[in-house]
């Protein structure tokens, strides 16, 4: 089941997504509701952020095969000595955009660049939960693009403006309930080429072990968001540059990327 966030002539509900078309939705996704009769097609719509999460979480180094490239391009026995920690952190609400909004590049970044990756859908508050256990609190899945500014900015002692700065956390384009999370493609493209191409079952801590060793210590909320990961080598943006993040069995999120504008100009 597809469950999108949409905007229609100024209205916004949830939705059930059937083919080219979207259900609308009454009542609360996270508790109880019904598929009404009145339906809307997708390119009609606005898709919006899946939902308007509390928290954004991200796991950082967690496929070999990126800890592999970010040896090449950082400090490589930090990165030798992170790699199979469990290394959450906040990504920051602020950031998060949906489905064909703009990636807007700061003039202050001097690198930036994309990560494609699934992403967890909490359904229901989680607190101390086991990985056996933390199925049942996610609602489903979706795809991100978790935008990272490195270059200069690699040197901040945190990710406050590398990947919290406004735009820089594509979410969508809509929620899958039905899938294996651990047995799913990510595919990121650059301007309609493949650019990186990784599987979930490469993760080294699974979507969860994530769930659960976050909510040790955070409640998760309904809503909530937890990035998984990148799977492979990224890549810089540019101004005019469409980015697009496919997770065969989900979706597929695109967003153009454009520079900052000068306001005073």
């Amino acid at each position: 089941m597809k469950l999108a966030r949409f905007r229609i002539n100024g209205w916004e509900s949830y939705g059930l997504v059937e083919g080219a078309e979207v259900r609308a939705i009454q009542g609360d996704i996270f508790r109880e509701y019904s598929i009404s009769e009145a339906t809307y097609p997708l390119d009609r719509v606005k898709l919006l952020p899946p939902t308007q999460a509390a928290s954004f979480w991200a796991v950082g180094l967690n496929y070999a095969a990126h800890v592999a490239h970010q040896e090449g391009a950082l400090d490589a026995e930090r990165i030798r000595r992170e790699a199979g920690v469990f290394r959450p952190w906040q990504k920051g609400v602020n950031c998060i955009i949906g489905h064909t909004d703009p990636i807007v590049l700061p003039p202050e970044a001097d690198y930036v660049h994309y990560e494609g990756e699934l992403v967890i859908v909490i359904g229901r508050p989680a607190r101390r939960v086991t990985p056996d256990e933390a199925r049942h609190f996610i609602l489903g899945y979706t795809c991100a693009n978790d935008v990272s500014g490195e270059g200069s900015w690699s040197k901040d002692l945190t990710n406050w403006r590398r990947k919290g700065s406004d735009t820089f956390g594509p979410v969508g384009p809509w929620i899958e309930t039905e899938v294996d999370p651990h047995r799913l493609d990510i595919i990121t493209r650059l301007n309609g080429k493949e650019h990186d191409r990784g599987s979930t079952s490469g993760m080294t801590h699974d979507c969860y072990a994530i769930v659960s060793g976050i909510s040790q210590f955070v409640t998760l909320r309904s809503g909530d968001l937890i990035l998984t990961g990148a799977p492979g080598a990224v890549e810089a943006l540019h101004p005019g540059d469409v980015v697009e993040v496919e997770i065969p069995g989900i979706g597929t999120l695109s967003n153009p990327v454009e520079a900052e504008k000068n306001e005073a100009s």
